[in-house]
């Protein structure tokens, strides 16, 4: 499987999140609790609302409950806004009766038939007589006797005293075990906020009758939108009203626990799922990620995991070597800023070093260093903040709110990552950002720009184009002669036979023999860029190009390498490793490159 879908748990089984503990206490309590009350799920949209609401269903069917269970998006989907609470009450009478009959509970007798038809009939009809008056019945004005309602305040109440005899004649009748009745409200967060507000009011002055209890699913910043038209925008003169609201019609707020969720079991388990698996000691990196940029919303965890998978099949497809894919942690925690941090990930863009990052990089991104200068001063002392590059950082992230909160998460990320990589984070770094920016949905013009650059697999026009990124990348004039050496005889071969090609790319190029079967038998060399830190790279001779044992063994004598851990044969490879060149020796270094580039034939 490469993908993970964005569907709900519906059993226990599944619950990755290890949040059956908390079902377990809201059953506990509902199943004691008295009756008529309303237990509002609260949390935006993703927390996993939905799924706590599942295992309380699976837990009540198998009790003496009965259940009804409403998507209120779908009936509000292709309807004007008045129409959506009449249809999302009638749906409540309509879904009961479906599942009493699915679980063989349904023993209401024709009298009771009746009344349950008079009782959906008139919830659907208030939907037309709002179409036909174009006024619509206030469900709340009406319940109250407003004189603007009186015409509908005799029907109202009628038929809560209608469904009040059916609720109870259901409960009372022996030949079913059901004692009480759970409506769940889903996805109050997924319809315009007016109409959300429109359907809290109806159930609270409809639906509030003995035996029954209410499950919302609910987003109390959906509520807050939705009274904006009635009390104004909210302020802290009026925010008594919107809260007086929510409390008026939810008597058991719960908060979804996201902080307490087993991210670490979720990740692993989905991380599995397509295909890709981690270490006992990558866990902790990979939930320290999470935690440090999309944070534990589920929904936006499998957004996240499917940008991840989808960019690691196409690694698979686009890389020239098995060893220049990069680290998977890297691409991994580079998404997590693209997708919480686009901001920041603009400026990586730019510079993937972060480390680099300066008083001069920040000025040229709007970053006014002695005005961050004397933030931090006032802000006081702290190891997060105490380099050039980490200024910069926090700088860029004092212009918007959001960021302003998370900023010190972006630090905590940024050093997790030097930290893991140490001399090897700018290498790491280009390989992740070659395919990390394929995803985004960033509209910044500078950034498409970028994008354009390091989206997809740079190939330069030649080894001139080639030496040139390397100059403007900062590389030192012995890492550049080094390989510029290495290639020039490779470079002199294209010429005198067509069978042989060159990519040179962003962070490495491969030499290939194209008269060969199979992508992996083409590639007879990869090299890397070479460290700014050694000016040695990393050469790999491929097993298939014939020249493995042959040149280990000639040249290990030959240089001394016998017992040298930095020219090996690992994996069918020959692998000089970039300290090999502090190892041997400028001189002794460029020699072997020469005789190693000029076995190739």
């Amino acid at each position: 499987m490469s993908s993970i879908t964005d569907k709900p748990i519906n059993h226990k089984q599944d619950d990755l999140l290890k949040v059956e503990k908390y079902s377990q206490a809201l059953s506990k309590f509902i199943i004691n609790s008295d009756t008529p009350i309303t237990v509002g799920l609260q949390g935006e949209w993703g927390t996993g609302k939905t799924s706590l609401m599942s295992l309380l269903l699976e837990d009540f069917n198998e009790k003496n409950i009965a259940c009804s269970w409403v998507n209120t998006w779908e009936y509000s989907m292709f309807r004007g806004a008045n129409e959506t609470t009449p249809g999302v009450l009638r749906g409540m009478l309509e879904k009961l009766k479906v599942s009493c009959v699915e679980r063989k509970i349904w023993t209401l007798k024709d009298d009771s038939q009746e009344k349950f038809k008079k009782a959906a009939r008139f919830l659907g009809g208030l939907a037309n007589q709002i179409i036909a008056n174009q006024t619509g019945v206030n469900v709340k004005e009406a319940a109250e006797g407003s004189n603007n309602s009186q015409n509908s305040t005799s029907e109202i109440a009628e038929i809560k005293a209608l469904i009040t005899e059916l609720i109870n004649e259901l409960i009372k009748d022996t030949s079913n075990p059901i004692q009480k009745v759970v409506f769940f409200v889903d996805d109050l967060d997924r319809i315009p906020p007016g109409d959300a507000v429109e359907v809290l009011e109806a159930l609270k002055n409809i639906f509030d009758i003995p035996n029954c209890i209410f499950i919302l699913a609910i987003d109390y910043d959906v509520v807050v939108k939705g009274l904006e038209s009635k009390f104004g925008p909210k302020t802290e003169e009026n925010e008594r009203e919107f809260r007086s609201f929510f409390d008026k019609i939810i008597q058991v707020p719960f908060s979804m626990p996201t902080g307490t969720y087993d991210i670490e079991n979720f990740l692993v388990e989905k991380l599995n799922s397509i295909g890709i698996k981690i270490s006992e000691y990558e866990k902790e990196l990979y939930t320290k990620a999470v935690k440090h940029s999309i944070g534990f919303n589920p929904r936006s965890l499998k957004r996240y995991l499917n940008s991840f998978s989808l960019i690691n099949h196409l690694k698979e497809i686009e890389i020239d070597d098995e060893n220049s894919k990069g680290d998977d942690f890297m691409l991994f925690a580079l998404l997590g800023i693209q997708i919480s941090y686009p901001r920041i990930f603009r400026l990586l863009s730019q510079q993937p070093n972060f480390t680099l990052w300066n008083k001069g990089f920040g000025n040229k991104f709007g970053i006014e260093w002695e005005e961050i200068q004397e933030k931090i001063r006032k802000f006081g002392e702290s190891e997060l903040i105490d380099e050039d590059w980490e200024q910069v950082t926090w700088g860029a992230c004092q212009t918007d709110s959001y960021l302003k909160a998370r900023a010190f998460s972006v630090l905590e990320l940024l050093n997790l990552l030097r930290d893991k990589f140490g001399d090897n984070l700018e290498q790491e770094l280009d390989y992740a950002m070659e395919f990390a920016s394929i995803t985004s949905v960033d509209d910044d013009v500078e950034t498409k720009q970028a994008v354009q650059k390091v989206g997809n697999k740079t190939l330069y026009n030649g080894l001139t184009t080639k030496i040139e990124q390397l100059k403007e990348e900062g590389y030192d004039e012995d890492s550049i002669l080094n390989f510029e050496i290495f290639w020039k005889i490779l470079d002199v071969k294209l010429t005198t036979n067509s069978k042989y090609r060159i990519n040179y790319a962003k962070s490495g190029c491969s030499f290939n023999d194209d008269s060969k079967e199979g992508k992996k038998n083409k590639q007879f060399v990869y090299v890397d860029n070479p460290q700014k830190t050694n000016s040695g790279m990393k050469v790999n001779i491929k097993g298939n190009s014939g020249l493995v044992n042959s040149c280990y063994q000639k040249y290990s004598l030959k240089y001394a390498l016998v017992d040298s851990i930095n020219f090996v044969i690992e994996s069918d490879d020959l692998i000089l490793k970039p300290l090999l060149y502090k190892e041997i020796g400028a001189e002794q270094y460029r020699n072997l490159l020469v005789e190693i580039a000029n076995e190739i034939n």
